[in-house]
This record gives C-alpha cells, sequence and structure tokens, in this order.
C-alpha cells in the first residue's frame, strides 16, 4: 500500500508540473505554443480556471480506477500501467511547456540588460 501513495503523489506532483509550466506558458508565450490541442481548445474556450478543473477531475479519476485495481483480484501490472502513463504525461507536459517557455523571444526588454551600453 505505500507505494499506492507513494505513486499516487509522484502523478500528482507530476500533473501539477504539467498545470503550473503551462500557466507560465500562457502568460510569457501565449495560448499558440500549447501542442495538447485539447487544452488548446479548451483553455480558448474556456480560460485557465476550466483546464485546471479538468486536471483535477483527470487526477481523480484515475485515483479512482487505482483504487478499484487495487482490490482483489490485484492487477498490478495495469495498476502500474495506469500510474506510469499518467506519471510520464504528465512530466512530457511540463517538459514540452518548459521548453516552449525557454524558446520564446520576450515580447518586451528586460530592464537592466541592454539599457547600460
Amino acid at each position: 500500500m505505500p507505494i499506492v501513495v507513494a505513486a499516487v503523489l509522484t502523478m500528482s506532483a507530476a500533473q501539477l508540473l504539467d498545470l503550473v509550466t503551462f500557466m507560465n506558458m500562457m502568460k510569457t508565450v501565449g495560448p499558440a505554443a500549447e501542442a495538447n490541442p485539447l487544452v488548446a481548445t479548451l483553455f480558448g474556450a474556456y480560460g485557465f480556471p476550466m483546464v485546471a478543473i479538468a486536471k483535477v477531475v483527470l487526477l481523480a479519476l484515475t485515483t479512482g480506477i487505482a483504487a478499484v485495481l487495487i482490490r482483489p483480484p490485484r492487477h498490478s501490472r495495469l495498476l502500474a500501467t495506469v500510474f506510469a502513463v499518467a506519471i510520464v504525461v504528465g512530466l512530457v507536459g511540463g517538459v514540452s511547456n518548459m521548453i516552449a517557455i525557454g524558446g520564446s523571444q520576450p515580447e518586451r526588454p528586460v530592464v537592466g540588460i541592454d539599457s547600460q551600453r
């Protein structure tokens, strides 16, 4: 059971990374940088609150699926696969958001960089 708790916490951290970097990417780069068309459409139609709500609902759904799979008869491999996919998806989302943020050009000059020439 402690490994399941660790898996839920790791999954939640990975998904939170994705959500926080998404929020930062929207502020610095804009909606065109979002690689997931479903998330881009959701953000365009309803804004950030709906994206956050969808993320929480998907976390709850994934945790619920895990709770069902942990009951006898246990489906350990399927349970591990569910967690692994959710963790990888969160990490890939967060990393792709960070790449988009890092590759963006600032929209306005940063104070103090070229102002001393």
